[in-house]
């Protein structure tokens, strides 16, 4: 940012991005955190989460307060796909946050291993971390070893977080981009199904598009219980279509010997919440909430849709064929 612009907007969110290069420098920005988090008045113990090396560099640095902190290794909570981890981290808000929302949490999501197919997934899912704690009283902290993690992904971390926290305190990031926008760029269109590819139309009643997708996984020899997941999570996106006014809609199948892909789409309406089936169901019920069940069932769940009603969306979901036996 050049001398005399203007301090970009800071949402109502605190949702930092831990930036570090060595071991001293992690101490020196997660401690103070944790400790915030441990005298501050009426809040639970702060959880962090990273690997069990970095847990025992804390607990050392730490010394008694280690007792009032909760470690968790994020091999273990960040697994499956991004779906499921926000799921797992709102679980445990939910369940550990004081009555009026506090809590210090900070975590190291885990790059090691990632495909370049899972990374900007996982990139996306800081960026809807901030919409969904918008306004929402925890203090967040996402941790990013430059020692691990790739260039792209801390280059990612100060356009999803809108501010970092280093020795100096907090700070905001000048290169921090709205969600909904940082969501939706560089998505091209979806490659076309492959020409082997299964379609039905659905007239009418669409959420017999499960029955669809279950028969069809289990044809290809996905387990049954597998096969049933699957068109359960298929019916998620159906029943939205329904939800949605939508009368008529096509489904369309294929497999590798390792994946099951399912796409719905629709001849009419538009998908404008880049962040759809990411908020848990609540006490009333939405058209999108059968879309939660979609994304935790579903390792990719893509959407794109037209700039106008007319042109319709495509949801496609894919995931493992786990087969039988």
């Amino acid at each position: 940012m050049e001398h005399g612009e203007p301090t970009p907007p800071v949402p109502l969110v605190k949702h930092h991005a831990g930036i570090h290069s060595s071991d001293e420098e992690f101490l020196a920005v997660v401690v103070p955190f944790l400790r915030d988090g441990i005298v501050a008045e009426d809040e639970p113990d702060p959880v962090v989460i990273t690997t069990p090396r970095k847990l025992d560099l804390l607990r050392d640095a730490l010394g008694p307060d280690a007792r009032q902190v909760d470690f968790r290794d994020s091999a273990r909570w960040y697994r499956g796909s991004p779906a499921n981890s926000m799921a797992t981290a709102l679980d445990y808000y939910v369940t550990h946050a004081s009555p009026e929302g506090l809590l210090h949490m900070t975590g190291e999501p885990v790059w090691d291993g990632r495909t370049a197919r899972q990374i900007p997934e996982w990139k996306r899912y800081e960026a809807l971390a901030t919409e969904l704690f918008t306004g929402a009283p925890p203090d967040l902290m996402c941790l990013y070893d430059t020692r691990t993690a790739p260039p792209d992904v801390v280059d990612a971390a100060r356009h999803t977080h809108p501010t970092e926290l280093n020795r100096q305190g907090v700070q905001p990031s000048s290169l921090f981009t709205e969600p909904a926008v940082y969501a939706t760029q560089g998505l091209g269109p979806l490659p076309a199904p492959p020409p082997d590819a299964v379609g039905v139309g659905l007239d009418g009643d669409l959420t017999a598009g499960h029955r669809f997708a279950a028969d069809q996984a289990r044809a290809r020899g996905m387990a049954p219980e597998e096969a049933a997941r699957f068109g359960q999570a298929v019916s998620g996106a159906t029943r939205y279509a329904a939800a949605q006014g939508c009368e008529r809609a096509h489904l369309r199948l294929w497999s590798t010997r390792q994946r099951i892909i399912c796409e719905v789409r629709t001849p009419h309406g538009r998908i404008t919440d880049p962040f759809l089936g990411f908020r848990p169901p609540g006490a009333e019920a939405r058209p999108e909430d059968g879309l939660w069940h979609t994304r935790q069932v579903c390792e990719f769940v893509d959407m794109r849709s037209g700039d106008e009603a007319r042109e319709g969306w495509t949801i496609r979901m894919e995931t493992a064929l786990v087969t039988a036996g």
